[in-house]
């Protein structure tokens, strides 16, 4: 039976091997003796740090998509500072996320370049990732077709109902009930000074959203009540 080396005087030994050889030699040799070897650590380091990640990941207290009604980069960090603030998150615990610059260009009707951000807008709704949708008609349109948007005149609180209601955007839904699925907020101060594109913007809330009450928050910050 033959003895086994201890660890040390193997590592030892290999690399006196490795030593002589030319570097293509090298390279063959490390391919050939331990690429299964170091895939497999490679594997699983990716996975464990991965799992850690995502275990230490924070999902965030409120997250907002600007879809096609865009800012720049001062005015979105002046955005997420200020309403940081505002509602009063948690330096240690909270942070929040603040899309301000989501592009699909639609062209007779249709969306045709932006795909993947659309595809990306659709999946955080799914995942429930994604609680206001400010955003131009088109946009407003797509989501009532997928009965996903809040009515907000049911759900806006009398004080701010009372102060947007000429703003507010009646549309059929899926059952042909009006309802007010959007609000024109382009005279919203915030708005005002934020956004550069012309034409309306519509602030909408994702009927899934955990974060309603953060979204009204959010509405008031725009109108700096």
């Amino acid at each position: 039976m033959l003895e086994k080396k201890p660890f040390k005087e193997s590592v030892k030994i290999e690399i006196e091997k490795l030593k002589k050889m030319s570097f293509k030699d090298k390279m063959w040799y490390i391919r050939e003796y331990y690429g299964i070897q170091i895939f497999i650590t490679i594997l699983v380091l990716a996975i464990s740090f991965s799992l850690i990640f995502n275990m230490l990941k924070k999902d965030p207290a409120f997250n907002v998509v600007f879809l096609n009604k865009p800012m720049n980069q001062e005015s979105y960090e002046k955005m997420y500072n200020e309403f940081y603030d505002y509602a009063n998150f948690e330096a240690t615990k909270d942070y929040w996320e603040l899309n301000p610059n989501v592009s699909v260009i639609i062209k007779d009707g249709e969306a045709v370049n932006g795909l993947e951000y659309l595809a990306k807008t659709n999946a955080m709704i799914a995942g429930q990732m994604l609680d206001v949708l400010v955003t131009e008609e088109y946009f407003v349109d797509h989501f009532i077709r997928q009965d996903i948007l809040l009515d907000l005149e049911e759900t806006l609180p009398t004080d701010l109902l009372d102060k947007v209601k000429e703003n507010l955007v009646y549309k059929k839904g899926i059952d042909n009930g009006e309802r007010a699925y959007a609000l024109d907020v382009s005279d919203a101060p915030v708005i005002k000074e934020s956004v550069y594109v012309a034409g309306p913007v519509y602030f909408t809330i994702l009927g899934n959203s955990k974060n309603i009450d953060t979204s009204i928050q959010f509405l008031k910050y725009l109108y700096n009540m």
